[in-house]
């Protein structure tokens, strides 16, 4: 092949992806402007806040002696799936959640234009990482409305992944920087609360109690993630994979602690909080 014929040959497949881009970014913007799809993330937003707020319930409920459920969002599904009528307010959520999953894939394809290219870069990419979990989530709510509370999940994914890391080469850092990512993702939270950074998901800023809740939803959130992190640096240090786990796990060892049972309170007051903070984001939530 000769350069001129490679050359035309980059070119055009440089055209070809431009096109796609294009492409795209103009589907995306059609979707965008469907009024329906707009309600749907209005609903995944309520349905995301409702499930933060039935944690809460259930942390309050373990912080009082209660260890029957688990303290996680696959417990909070669970409980929605026992109410009269809750596999088909889990499908409701479950549709609710798989809207905020294409709202995600949107905002990384075209969201974001405000910001300067490398912020616009991580923003983009932790949209990614939020389409998984709502994703995951949906998921969940429309297996648990297919098939009851049962098959909303267990507590052991965390565990086993654990597990995983531990048999591979050096497994036991890989589980200490997976623990010490999982804090740090934590403070980073607390960090978006204190500095209200959450406003840059919203059309407006807000301000009063909306801003509040914000503010202590992010911190409370952040620090159970702290504490699940902490979990898996512990499993590490100790070689012992059982003692990683997800929220529930986390949350009972936190119990046993001295002064355990009110910071259980302080973070189902936070979560609670975020919960809330979700329906003002539904309210005002950015579509790009």
């Amino acid at each position: 092949m000769t350069d001129g014929t490679a050359s035309k040959a980059a070119d055009k497949a440089s055209d070809a992806a431009g096109q796609a881009k294009d492409g795209a970014q103009d589907a995306a913007k059609n979707v965008q402007s469907s009024k329906a799809y707009q309600v749907l993330v209005k609903v995944g937003l309520t349905a995301y806040g409702i499930i933060h707020l039935l944690v809460a319930g259930l942390i309050v409920k373990l912080a009082l002696g209660d260890s029957s459920g688990e303290t996680s969002n696959t417990g909070a599904i669970a409980e929605v799936a026992k109410a009269p009528g809750g596999e088909i307010l889990l499908g409701v959520i479950g549709v609710g959640l798989y809207a905020l999953v294409v709202w995600q894939v949107i905002a990384a394809i075209v969201g974001f234009p405000e910001f300067e290219e490398s912020k616009r870069l991580r923003k983009r990419i932790s949209a990614v990482g939020r389409a998984v979990i709502y994703g995951a989530l949906g998921t969940s709510a429309i297996m648990a409305a297919i098939k009851g509370a049962s098959s909303s999940g267990g507590g052991e994914t965390e565990e086993e992944a654990a597990k995983g890391l531990f048999g591979l080469p050096g497994g036991v850092f890989l589980v200490g920087i997976a623990g010490l990512a999982v804090i740090g993702y934590g403070i980073y939270q607390g960090y978006r609360g204190v500095k209200a950074k959450f406003n840059e998901e919203l059309e407006t800023e807000l301000r009063g109690a909306g801003r509040a809740f914000a503010t202590a939803g992010h911190i409370g959130k952040g620090a159970a993630f702290v504490a699940i992190g902490g979990l898996f640096v512990l499993a590490a240090i100790r070689h012992n994979p059982d003692e990683a786990g997800g929220m529930d796990q986390a949350l009972q060892a936190l119990r046993g602690q001295p002064f355990g049972v009110v910071i259980l309170f302080a973070i189902a007051l936070g979560i609670g909080c975020f919960g809330i903070w979700c329906f003002y984001w539904a309210k005002h939530a950015k579509h790009a």
